[in-house]
């Protein structure tokens, strides 16, 4: 699904601004875009970028923050500087390779936005998405942990790694489980209490179905959300998970929108420490 991020600016001269125009136009056909907004538009833009060898723009964009400081921010400069802390820079002059780099890795750290990790998908990955993909995966291994907890159960590597990533994203702390048998045991040692459980539906021996009932009946996991994952997507198939207890029913490969909306759903501390 593809996904169009805002993005104002304060200072830049035009020859820069019609350069980003370019630059965005020449990369409408990915999955991660970008549309430039005008100056009274600012409040509603995903992304600042502020002209850091501008004292006005500066100046300007120290005001607005006062009252827009959610919203991720990077510097364009001439000097080569290392992003530190909160401060993310864009080099001087603006190239599409630069530009492209240093925004998406905006949306990833910032929006949690990874259109190149599919759960359960099987795309074959380009470049930039690959080096994209790269930098969630330094993200998610970066991200300040919080107190929340996961488990994840999927006997699939490719959908164990691919979850690690997103919601290591948002800093959870994530047990993996690849049979049903092994994440009952998880599930029933008294020291483990998840906020959230991921559940395939095919599993080796037990199946889905029967851990997800399982888990509602131990009185230490009966109240953890299960959200449900699976290849089907039959209306019969989500009743049957409704009724063994599901939280949430997603069928693989899952959206990132919907991952996110599940997270954000039952994990609203982890998403507003990490949005």
């Amino acid at each position: 699904m593809d996904k169009v991020f805002k993005v104002g600016i304060f200072g830049l001269a035009s020859n820069e601004q019609n350069t980003l125009g370019s630059i965005f136009k020449l990369a409408a056909s990915r999955s991660r875009q970008y549309e430039l907004v005008s100056a009274d538009q600012r409040s509603a833009a995903e992304i600042i970028l502020v002209d850091a060898d501008d004292a006005n723009a500066m100046n300007e964009w120290r005001s607005f923050s006062v009252h827009h400081s959610n919203i991720p921010v990077v510097k364009v400069t001439k000097g080569a500087m290392e992003d530190s802390g909160t401060d993310i820079h864009l080099r001087r002059p603006l190239t599409l390779k630069r530009v492209l780099e240093v925004l998406d890795k905006v949306t990833i750290e910032a929006h949690k936005y990874v259109p190149e990790l599919v759960v359960g998908g099987e795309e074959v990955l380009d470049d930039a998405a690959s080096a994209a993909l790269q930098d969630a995966v330094q993200s998610a291994k970066g991200a300040s942990k919080n107190s929340a907890r996961a488990l994840v159960v999927d006997d699939s590597l490719p959908v164990r790694k691919s979850m690690e990533i997103q919601l290591g994203l948002y800093g959870l702390n994530i047990d993996f489980a690849e049979t049903g048998e092994e994440a009952l045991d998880y599930v029933k040692k008294p020291d483990n209490v998840y906020d959230i459980i991921f559940l395939d539906l095919m599993l080796p021996g037990i199946d889905g179905y029967k851990v997800c009932k399982e888990i509602k009946s131990n009185k230490i996991s009966k109240n953890t959300p299960v959200v449900m994952l699976t290849g089907k997507g039959s209306r019969f198939d989500k009743l049957r998970g409704t009724m063994a207890g599901a939280s949430v029913y997603l069928t693989k490969p899952v959206e990132q929108e919907k991952l996110k909306e599940v997270i954000k759903q039952f994990l609203p501390d982890a998403t507003a420490v990490n949005a």
